[in-house]
């Protein structure tokens, strides 16, 4: 699932695709989805992006062509959109519309040849968007973009029942202060901060309530040394957008496995995992703490069955035919370049084969 990291990046990929260009027309959405249409009756307009925590919004603003004549006030809508489960945008040309694409920006005829399109991609649609809207009153101030004020908000709000008796785990999950916080981020963070996860959250961070809003780092033998939580949020955040620098969008990702490589924690196999109330796995090493939920389960890795492609030639016909074969050990799998990773939407823009720019 996207979270703050991956919305933000989102919100400078379009920024920096979108840039210079015109957009025009009907803005069309899919028959399947069920999110409101976008009335926009404009002849030409263009997009910005912006990013809050597990939120975004577009801002479509009318755009004139006249120069050095007095206008009207241009017009201006935003669209707020929840990426889901899945959600992303897409930049490609019109004749190769992204599958699974459930809102289109089309630009405007002169603007750019080909004809391109700006496309929310949501294969599972659990993504929304609204038009005209605030940010989410249930969501707090966004860790990367509003860091002391999403630190104010917590420490100024510890009395509260939402602190009080809750696994850090659990509430580290709670949008009204952890904005932006999601499954892998909460494993890393409690990781890095040497927190059992099911530790009461009120207990917790209250030892760091007075810390320092920017804590110095001290390097030693053992690593860095900061395990504050609630900067951890912000700094955690912050490593995931530096993952983007060395690739763009036309280069594509530089390195497959660099988001991988950075996890120390979430779905580490050496790791240990439980459930929480919420049915929610985190992952941890160490003790967990001692508000485990009495039906907690622990997440063990299953072996996978998957279909291996050979190509075997026929000396004599010189006609290639396939032989599949079963393999049935995931050590082996992985191992495997010829098998083809799933991407999830965490990782970085790239640009695929078709030529379609992606985050």
């Amino acid at each position: 699932m996207p979270e703050g990291p991956e919305l933000h990046l989102s919100s400078l990929f379009i920024n920096d695709s979108v840039k210079g260009l015109i957009f025009s027309g009907e803005i069309k959405k899919s028959d399947v989805s069920k999110n409101p249409t976008i009335q926009w009756d404009v002849p030409f307009y263009t997009i910005t992006a912006e990013s809050r925590g597990k939120e975004m919004k577009l801002w479509l603003e009318e755009y004139s062509p006249k120069e050095g004549k007095e206008v009207m006030p241009p017009q201006k809508i935003s669209i707020l959109f929840r990426f889901g489960m899945s959600g992303c945008f897409k930049l490609s040309i019109v004749d190769e519309i992204p599958k699974h694409s459930h809102l289109r920006f089309f630009t405007a005829k002169n603007s750019v040849d080909p004809k391109q399109v700006l496309s929310f991609v949501d294969f599972r649609r659990f993504g929304k968007w609204e038009v005209n809207v605030d940010w989410g009153s249930d969501r707090g101030p966004c860790p990367i973009t509003d860091y002391e004020n999403f630190r104010h908000n917590i420490v100024n709000n510890l009395e509260n029942s939402a602190f009080k008796n809750k696994a850090i785990c659990e509430v580290l999950l709670n949008q009204k202060y952890f904005n932006g916080i999601g499954n892998y981020l909460r494993a890393e963070i409690l990781f890095r901060s040497k927190i059992a996860p099911f530790d009461d959250a009120y207990n917790v961070l209250c030892d760091w309530k007075h810390a320092a809003m920017y804590p110095i780092k001290t390097d030693n033998v053992a690593g860095p040394s900061i395990q504050d939580p609630l900067y951890l949020c912000h700094a955690i955040c912050s490593e995931v957008l530096k993952l983007s620098v060395g690739y763009g969008v036309e280069a594509g990702l530089k390195e497959n496995g660099s988001f991988e490589k950075w996890l120390r924690c979430y779905q580490n196999p050496r790791m240990k995992s439980l459930t929480d109330r919420n049915k929610r796995t985190i992952w941890f090493d160490g003790v967990p703490g001692p508000l485990v939920p009495n039906d907690s389960n622990t997440r063990r890795p299953k072996t996978k069955r998957r279909i291996v492609e050979n190509v075997v030639e026929k000396s004599v016909t010189g006609v290639k035919a396939r032989k599949r074969n079963t393999v049935t050990e995931s050590t082996e799998l992985r191992a495997s370049s010829r098998i083809p990773t799933r991407r999830s939407p965490r990782f970085a823009h790239v640009l695929d084969l078709k030529g379609e720019q992606t985050f």
